[in-house]
């Protein structure tokens, strides 16, 4: 037999297995499918903690505002006497005096609510001494340094700030006086510099003539606070806008100016209800009822002449997230809150709410006086 030499035989060619078209277009489907899974439950993840981080910065805003309000609120009244007479009364008027809550109802079906509240700050309360009664137009009042630790309150005002000042000894009521600081205390000698209450109609009201303030006076800061919603940014003035709604705080009681506070960011709706104890008998602040109904004792605004008898304040916060839901898969609204009416449109916000009801016990002990 005739042998060939090695180098010309054949040769045998290994792995000449492969795959077929259609065993790559299997495996492209597949690895395509999984591809497409994943990304889904990336998509799921990422919506799912978006929202819940929105959910939390919701939840820790309204709780922020709620806390601030409530500590307010709850003050209302406190060494006021229901009423203030001198600085931000109407010189025109006698009964025009400073109450200690002031409501303001949102203006249309869709506008939010604002209130001022009044009252003393009980951290750096302190007594005046006179040795003779002084005149209603006395500029100055005297405090003892030495006595408790006056000098080191006294050292914590500055000129330009308010102070409050009442007056115990009037048989079954008290006045309140309410005074700007034209300068800083003098914590040595016990000396504050205060403007003329005779500047003031109510003040007169209460303090004139041959009238005198009394030897000894309760006094301390006044607290002067407002809250309301800024949504506006085309007036110039504050934090807020149509797309970024501000819970702002204002402490001189002038128009909205760009020393206002902001308290919390995208707090949307602020909604204030109010209490009062009718002209005979008690009320239990029954909440079967809505504000204004007939027989009610919730009302959306009050008077001056209300005030005393106020017993609880009702207060709503609406939050929202700070930007809508990029996928619009979320259909939100504005929200119906005591008169405000709900949007007819979904925005794609998300939405939190929170209502609180707040017992002004100041006012109801100086009611039973």
């Amino acid at each position: 037999m005739l042998r060939l030499p090695a180098t010309s035989r054949p040769l045998r060619l290994a792995g000449r297995g492969g795959f077929t078209l259609i065993e790559l277009m299997i495996a492209s489907a597949i690895g395509a499918f999984v591809v497409a899974a994943l990304y889904a439950l990336f998509i799921g993840q990422m919506r799912q903690f978006m929202y819940q981080d929105a959910q939390m910065e919701m939840h820790q805003n309204m709780r922020l505002g709620m806390d601030i309000l409530t500590r307010t609120t709850r003050m209302a009244g406190y060494g006021t006497g229901s009423l203030t007479r001198g600085a931000f009364g109407d010189g025109g008027d006698p009964d025009a005096t400073l109450s200690a809550v002031i409501s303001y109802d949102g203006a249309g079906p869709n506008g939010s609510d604002a209130i001022t509240v009044v009252s003393m700050d009980p951290s750096l309360v302190f007594n005046t001494y006179e040795t003779s009664p002084p005149p209603c137009s006395s500029t100055t009042l005297n405090v003892v340094p030495s006595v408790n630790d006056n000098a080191a309150k006294l050292g914590q005002f500055q000129g330009g700030e308010m102070i409050l000042c009442v007056d115990y000894a009037g048989i079954g009521q008290f006045s309140s006086y309410l005074w700007s600081l034209t300068s800083a205390p003098d914590a040595s000698s016990g000396v504050l510099s205060i403007s003329d209450g005779t500047a003031f109609a109510d003040y007169l009201n209460t303090c004139g003539g041959t009238d005198n303030l009394p030897m000894i006076m309760t006094c301390s800061r006044a607290e002067v606070a407002t809250f309301y919603i800024d949504a506006d940014d085309t007036d110039g003035v504050g934090a807020g806008s149509a797309d970024h709604p501000v819970l702002m705080m204002d402490l001189d009681f002038e128009s909205p100016d760009n020393d206002d506070i902001p308290v919390v960011d995208n707090v949307e709706d602020f909604q204030v209800a109010y209490c009062v104890r009718p002209t005979s008998g008690h009320t239990t602040c029954d909440e079967s009822l809505p504000a204004d109904a007939v027989g009610s004792d919730w009302y959306s605004t009050i008077s001056a002449a209300q005030v005393p008898n106020l017993y609880m304040v009702r207060m709503t916060l609406v939050v929202r997230s700070a930007r809508p839901d990029l996928a619009h898969v979320f259909e939100g609204a504005r929200l119906s809150v005591e008169d405000n009416h709900p949007a007819a449109t979904s925005d794609h916000y998300y939405r939190q709410i929170m209502t609180t009801r707040i017992a002004v016990r100041n006012l109801r002990l100086q009611a039973n006086l």
